[in-house]
């Protein structure tokens, strides 16, 4: 099935497309899904794109669409189980390693599932920060676009604002500065690559927030993901023949 555009479909009013976005979340439906389905409509070229098949139109893309939102929600990063790592280690980074500095098998051993580990855990850290900046700016009106289903966007104000964030200021950034109604994307990063220092107050600067109670901070995001990556384990795979693995932790017991 190819790709699709929401620009490539003839469609009918707002109201028909929300109608079925309703429809299809059900009681999955909230205010989130509501403010983003509503802007997207508005802006069909910030939309995401999605499969759809030859004899698929409209409705069909809107209701992928709406199962798109929700199950990015459901499977945040304190809900989800994450994949095991797609890639097999390969052994000559063991000879290079061992080739540059004495190193004993075990250290060996440590270093690979290690290297492995960290992969694991930088695949989520990017959800992670927005799970994180979801649960803190929701209540001045900032919805999350869950699942990706706007193009280079994460947060969607409730008066037609949109913000893009992203973990480090050597992460790819959108090229697009402005949306075709004339609505600047607000760009954020969490941390200068370079100096390791953090950039919250800048955060807290853009979207107004004043309340020292509901600031964003590194070491109220740090609080957030220990808690949510130590009840939900399943979010950073582990492998069992790891040091760090689930074999080494019941020996540990």
């Amino acid at each position: 099935m190819p790709w699709k555009k929401l620009e490539s479909f003839n469609y009918g009013s707002k109201e028909d497309w929300l109608r079925i976005v309703r429809n299809e979340a059900g009681d999955k439906l909230d205010d989130s899904l509501e403010v983003v389905a509503d802007r997207v409509i508005e802006i069909p070229e910030i939309c995401c794109t999605n499969h759809i098949g030859k004899t698929e139109g409209f409705e069909d893309f809107a209701r992928k669409w709406t199962n798109r939102f929700i199950n990015g929600f459901e499977n945040r990063p304190s809900k989800r189980t994450s994949n095991p790592i797609g890639t097999q280690h390969d052994p000559i980074l063991d000879e290079i390693i061992s080739a540059r500095t004495p190193i004993s098998t075990e250290d060996l051993e440590s270093i690979k599932y290690g290297h492995r580990l960290s992969m694991s855990a930088e695949n989520i850290a990017g959800s992670l920060l927005e799970e994180y900046v979801a649960s803190k700016l929701l209540k001045y009106k900032w919805h999350c676009c869950w699942g990706e289903t706007m193009k280079s966007i994460d947060f969607c104000h409730e008066d037609g604002q949109l913000l893009q964030i992203k973990n480090s200021d050597n992460s790819e950034n959108s090229s697009s500065k402005t949306v075709r109604d004339g609505t600047k994307i607000k760009h954020w990063f969490r941390r200068f690559s370079k100096t390791g220092k953090t950039n919250w107050e800048s955060l807290n600067t853009l979207v107004n927030i004043q309340d020292e109670n509901d600031l964003l901070t590194e070491e109220s995001y740090r609080e957030f993901v220990r808690k949510a990556v130590s009840n939900n384990p399943g979010s950073v795979f582990l492998e069992d023949e790891s040091p760090y693995g689930r074999n080494h932790e019941n020996n540990e017991s």
